[in-house]
C-alpha cells in the first residue's frame, strides 16, 4: 500500500511539472504574438546577373508628368491636351453623324462593307493623331497653332471626310 501512495504522489508531482511546463510556454506564447515582431534587415546585395524576370510593371516617367503637364498648360502658351481634342473631335463627329446621314440609312465603306455610326466614329477617330501631325507639320504660320485652331482644323477636315463619304455612297 505504501508503494501504490509514493506511486500516486510522484505521478502527482510528475502531473504539477508538466502543468507549470505547459503554462510556461503558453506565457512564451502569448508574449510572442503580443508583440509586433520586425526584422531589421541592414543590407541586401542583388547579383542583377542571376535574377529572372517574368513581367515588368508599372510606369516610367520621362520629363514631364501629366500633373506636371497640367501645372504648365497654363504657363506655355500653345500648349493643348491632344485627350481634350480627340474628345472635342468625338463629340462633333457623333453630333455630325446624324446630320449628314439620315436615320436609320446604311453607311458604306468605300469598299462597300456596311457601318455602324459607332464603327465610323471609330474609324475616324483612328486617324485623329497622325491628323494632328500632320496639321502641325504643314503649318505655315510663324506661331504654332493653338489648340482652338487644330481643333478647327479637324472639325474641317472630318466635315469634308463625311461629306466625300456621303458623295460615294451606293444610289438606291
Amino acid at each position: 500500500m505504501q508503494q501504490l501512495y509514493y506511486q500516486i504522489s510522484l505521478l502527482q508531482q510528475q502531473l504539477k511539472e508538466c502543468m507549470d511546463r505547459l503554462v510556461q510556454m503558453e506565457q512564451r506564447f502569448e508574449e510572442r504574438n503580443s508583440s509586433p515582431s520586425s526584422v531589421h534587415i541592414e543590407k541586401i546585395e542583388y547579383k542583377f546577373d542571376q535574377l529572372k524576370v517574368e513581367t515588368l510593371e508599372g510606369t516610367l516617367s520621362i520629363g514631364l508628368t501629366p500633373s506636371d503637364l497640367a501645372k504648365y498648360n497654363a504657363e506655355i502658351p500653345n500648349l493643348y491636351s491632344v485627350n481634350t481634342l480627340q474628345d472635342n473631335t468625338r463629340q462633333y463627329i457623333s453630333e455630325q453623324i446624324p446630320l449628314i446621314f439620315s436615320q436609320g440609312e446604311m453607311i458604306y465603306d468605300p469598299e462597300g462593307n456596311a457601318l455602324t455610326p459607332a464603327q465610323l466614329t471609330d474609324q475616324l477617330m483612328q486617324q485623329v493623331p497622325q491628323r494632328i501631325d500632320y496639321l502641325q507639320q504643314n503649318h505655315r504660320g510663324s506661331a504654332p497653332l493653338s489648340e482652338e485652331q487644330l481643333s478647327a482644323l479637324l472639325k474641317r477636315d472630318v466635315s469634308h471626310a463625311l461629306q466625300a463619304l456621303r458623295e460615294k455612297q451606293p444610289q438606291g
